[in-house]
């Protein structure tokens, strides 16, 4: 791969913009972001003109299940491939492949069609680990989470479930309150794993139990948890209040109103809030009736429900997801995108080489416009979405 140098946009990083910007990549890697009044254009360098765009970091989603009819836990290492191929489209250009609550043998299943995906990758999004949601978790609080997958952890079987993990799972939800719950956080911190409190009932005590042992995330926080009471705080109100905590956050318009997507961001800020979308394989599709793991999910716009009214994943995506941020938070373009990029980044713990425009990180660059579509991406240099014209200054993105 030659250099390909990005003019003449508007750069994100995350504690400034930089105008007029220059953005050089080569060999995989950036080796320099700032303005174009700090240096010249590469001689030789592959020139794409970005007036008017904003150029960002590639964003990450750390909760997805699935896209454009491909399921984590159905698909096998080839659907799961096309779903790395389908994000870039999307801005995303690395990701946790999200499994749901299942008999044990399917989610090591599951587990090791990621990890076959991950060794052998499609050009596109890369995997950079496994969120394993569930199936530790209470039945309570399922949501859309499989009755029958569901049940107390047993070491033996999460013993397991690790090996087969081969040290790629990067964040593990479950309920603290349940039986061998704390244990469990202190096994998984004890193996470098983010123990992530959901799909629960726990009290404010439990809650603040499983963050002193260890426990420092919340998966969609306010979904799936008893709301917040005034005399009896729960679990949402330990996860807002204890800075250790980092919080998921669906700012799609449905999971959360948007005045409580603003509650959120501005409680947690852009160094404890992770905007993720909990996709699933409705995305990119046409209303109707899609998959969910075992579960027909009706979708009609922005709503996704299980035939019970359940709400059942999203359609969100992440470029969607920084907009949106925007608007329900009014957060700044700056807050918005590091909670979709360096703040997941750490999360997926890849935050060394990437999650943010820097010299020597990889080169996941996309380019959006004013309306927050991306027109091209590139990830480790290689451009996996769009179409630009070198060397003239024209940009044309593909439909």
């Amino acid at each position: 791969m030659g250099t390909v140098a990005i003019v003449g946009g508007l750069a994100v990083l995350p504690d400034r913009e930089v105008g007029d910007c220059l953005v050089v990549m080569g060999d995989g890697r950036l080796t320099f972001v700032g303005s174009r009044a700090e240096q010249p254009t590469p001689r030789g360098a592959a020139c794409v003109d970005a007036t008017g765009m904003f150029v960002l970091p590639g964003l990450i989603d750390t909760h997805v299940h699935g896209a454009h009819g491909d399921d984590v836990m159905l698909s096998g290492p080839e659907g799961i491939r096309r779903i790395s191929r389908r994000f870039p489209q999307y801005g995303t250009t690395a990701w946790l492949p999200s499994t749901i609550s299942a008999r044990h043998t399917e989610l090591v299943r599951a587990v090791q069609d990621c990890l076959d995906a991950q060794r052998d990758p499609a050009p596109g999004a890369e995997i950079v680990g496994l969120h394993v949601e569930g199936p530790y978790i209470n039945p309570k609080r399922k949501g859309a989470q499989p009755a029958e997958g569901i049940r107390e952890s047993d070491p033996a079987e999460v013993e397991e479930l690790l090996a087969a993990g081969e040290g790629q799972i990067r964040v593990v939800t479950l309920a603290p309150e349940i039986p061998g719950g704390i244990a469990l956080i202190r096994l998984l911190v004890s193996r470098g794993i983010i123990a992530s409190l959901g799909h629960s009932d726990a009290t404010y005590a439990e809650a603040l139990a499983a963050i002193e042992a260890g426990a420092t995330h919340a998966t969609h926080l306010f979904n799936a948890m008893p709301p917040i009471h005034h005399r009896d705080p729960g679990l949402i109100t330990a996860c807002l209040t204890r800075h250790e905590v980092v919080a998921e956050v669906i700012p799609d318009g449905v999971h959360l109103h948007p005045a409580i997507v603003r509650l959120a961001l501005r409680s947690k800020g852009p160094e404890r809030a992770a905007l993720i979308t909990d996709a699933f394989s409705a995305t990119g599709l046409a209303d109707g009736v899609h998959a969910l793991g075992p579960h027909r999910v009706v979708v009609a716009g922005a709503l996704c429900t299980l035939e019970d009214g359940t709400i059942a994943g999203s359609i969100l995506t992440m470029e969607r997801a920084v907009r949106n941020a925007m608007d329900f938070a009014g957060v700044s373009l700056v807050d918005a995108v590091r909670m979709a990029s360096l703040t997941p980044a750490r999360v997926a713990g890849c935050e060394a080489r990437k999650g943010s425009l820097a010299a020597g990180k990889d080169a996941d660059v996309i380019l959006v416009d004013a309306e927050f579509a991306c027109r091209a991406t590139w990830v480790a240099g290689r451009q996996v979405w769009g179409r630009v014209e070198m060397g003239n200054h024209a940009l044309v993105a593909r439909n």
